[in-house]
């Protein structure tokens, strides 16, 4: 589990951006302040 303070780990995924789908990745923000939020259940039909 990543804790407050470290550094998260690499990844890549697809985001919604600007009306389109593209991919990013944690190195897109490098020397960057970064805040990510998850929302599960998002984009979801249940």
């Amino acid at each position: 589990m990543v804790k407050v303070g470290q550094e998260a780990p690499h990844f890549k995924m697809r985001a919604y951006h600007e009306g389109k789908f593209i991919e990013v990745s944690l190195d897109d923000y490098k020397d960057k302040w970064l805040l990510l939020c998850f929302y599960p259940g998002d984009f979801t039909f249940v």
